[in-house]
């Protein structure tokens, strides 16, 4: 009779081990469930907050080549005839305030002259121009001098794609310090959340080139960090290679 009580008595603890085993578990996630919330919730916040500052930043820009043959007279610049219009393979209106003609190895000035466009290219320049134009555009003033005639050059290879503009990027920066709260809201981010953002170069030299921080992270919380590399146009027409850091707590 011993034995068998023994034996119920050894089971019965195994079983209410096992109950309190059970009941520390639950306790322990109970505890440990809601900062797991929190910090799943945070990175989606990052999530969003990169692409919308990616978006933000990111507009049309379209390019077109005009091929210039050798000329009998050479010229100090070039009159393209009817490049504004609204054809396909035509500049629009509105964007002749920001284009950019240029070369591999030069940029040039330029004016209108009528319904075409005179460059400065200097003195019998023979060779293929490229044609960027965007809002995001900032052109040079021309220095050239008048004389040039027009003529239709050969056009083509015209396309329109999205990229990442610096002067947005810079934009950005500006709406950060001028109106942060305001950013915020813009930017779709929840009451309480806090975020500083930096433009880095490709080798991430510091200081960075964009600094957003109005507010250093704190330390007695989760900062939560994301680095996504980036290109992006200059106001030249230039692709630039960096990085975009963004924190949010």
């Amino acid at each position: 009779m011993k034995s068998i009580n023994n034996k119920k008595g050894s089971h019965v603890g195994v079983v209410v081990s096992f109950v309190i085993f059970i009941t520390f578990l639950v306790f322990l996630y109970t505890i440990i469930q809601p900062v797991t919330v929190r910090e799943r919730d945070k990175q989606y916040i990052l999530d969003y907050l990169t692409l919308n500052l990616m978006g933000d930043a990111t507009g049309n820009m379209s390019t077109m080549i005009i091929n210039v043959e050798e000329e009998v007279q050479p010229q100090t610049c070039l009159n393209v005839k009817d490049i504004i219009g609204d054809e396909s393979d035509q500049i629009p209106e509105y964007m002749i305030d920001h284009l950019i003609f240029k070369t591999s190895e030069e940029k040039f000035t330029y004016e209108r002259n009528s319904n075409s466009i005179r460059v400065n290219t200097g003195i019998g320049f023979i060779g293929i121009i490229t044609v960027i134009y965007s809002e995001s555009i900032v052109p040079l003033e021309y220095d050239g001098v008048p004389g040039c005639f027009p003529k239709n050059y050969p056009v083509g290879y015209v396309r329109t794609f999205s990229e990442i503009f610096e002067t947005k990027i810079y934009e950005l920066n500006e709406s950060y310090y001028v109106s942060y709260e305001g950013l915020k809201a813009h930017l779709g981010l929840p009451p309480g959340t806090e975020f500083n953002f930096y433009i880095y170069d490709s080798k991430r030299s510091k200081p960075p080139i964009i600094s957003a921080e109005n507010y250093e992270p704190p330390t007695d919380r989760s900062v939560f960090v994301e680095e996504v590399p980036l290109q992006y146009v200059d106001e030249d027409g230039n692709i630039i290679f960096g990085f975009l850091l963004i924190k949010i707590w």
